[in-house]
């Protein structure tokens, strides 16, 4: 019994290690350069989760979410996504236009790794109340990225299955069950991260 105990919270760990950002006193972007990288998506409004499975055992790694309210952003809670297009301000990505979508996308795809993108149409109130959310968390400590988008989602009767928790690959599962939910899946080949271009 104690080396399943000691095998599960060792397995904890690791997969919580995956939230950790490596540039966690980056640089906050000003209200200037927000307004300036300020992103309106001419499709509908939606939430998209965006997580990051390792592809053996299928773990749920960490977790993010595309917002296209007002304007479109991803929130990236104890993320080390960064680019120097897309302005930053405590967790908060802005400027996420189609091509910095999928370039955050391949950021994270690679060879053990891929992104699933369960997309979902809500209306512009619930779109805008995700991103008000998202931007009251603030910067998240490490480790706790799910902790974060579970807890910007739920409350909302939509996510009301959604609870609060560590591990991304849970939320994932959970939200698959909301209805009407589209889902996508990014597999790349490469070795690591792609670079700042």
């Amino acid at each position: 019994m104690f080396k399943l105990r000691t095998f599960i919270s060792i397995i904890s760990l690791v997969v919580l290690m995956a939230c950790e950002g490596s540039e966690r006193n980056a640089p906050i972007a000003s209200s200037m350069e927000i307004q300036a990288a300020a992103y309106v998506s001419p499709l509908p409004n939606s939430i998209t989760l965006l997580t990051m499975v390792k592809a053996s055992g299928d773990f749920g790694e960490h977790s993010g979410i595309l917002i296209n309210a007002s304007q479109q952003v991803l929130y990236d809670p104890a993320g080390t996504f960064r680019h120097s297009t897309s302005p930053n301000a405590r967790d908060v990505n802005y400027g996420m236009h189609p091509a910095m979508v999928d370039y955050y996308k391949s950021y994270h795809a690679r060879y053990g790794y891929y992104v699933v993108a369960q997309e979902i149409q809500v209306s512009p109130e619930i779109a805008e109340l995700v991103f008000q959310r998202a931007i009251a968390q603030g910067e998240t400590a490490k480790l706790r990225c799910g902790i974060a988008v579970s807890s910007v989602l739920n409350g909302l009767p939509m996510f009301a299955d959604i609870r609060t928790t560590y591990y991304p690959g849970k939320i994932m599962d959970s939200f698959a069950e909301v209805p009407n939910v589209s889902t996508t899946y990014v597999y790349e080949d490469d070795d690591g991260q792609n670079l700042d271009g």
